[in-house]
């Protein structure tokens, strides 16, 4: 089942219609080889692990971006296993709080890493 998901994923990603990324993955030789998204899966887990994340991230982007407080305009977010680190200098400390609060409540949040600073 991950290999068809895998398989869908990529061609929608350069653009092959599915029946036509099953055609070429049913051509591939009997010996294994490298997929291409071996190096992904060895660094952070999974493709369908970095969709996550990377699901995550737009998320919690969005909701900063659309606080008043936050408007996330010097805050990085990376996400790396559903763990969220916040980066950046912000105005305040009742930003960098914000931040917190806001990212915590985001669905598929396990833990923030809120590395944010006060500009001095």
């Amino acid at each position: 089942m991950n290999k068809i998901l895998a398989t869908t994923l990529a061609a929608t990603v350069i653009g092959l219609s599915a029946p036509a990324a099953f055609a070429a993955s049913d051509m591939a030789p009997a010996e294994p080889r490298p997929e291409a998204g071996d190096s992904m899966e060895r660094e952070s887990g999974s493709v369908g692990q970095f969709i996550d994340d990377a699901t995550v991230t737009a998320r919690v982007k969005t909701a900063l971006a659309r606080d008043e407080l936050t408007k996330a305009r010097n805050i990085e977010v990376d996400t790396v296993r559903n763990v969220v680190t916040l980066t950046g200098e912000v105005d305040s400390r009742a930003e960098i709080e914000r931040a917190s609060v806001i990212t915590t409540g985001i669905e598929g949040v396990l833990s923030v890493n809120n590395m944010l600073t006060v500009k001095q």
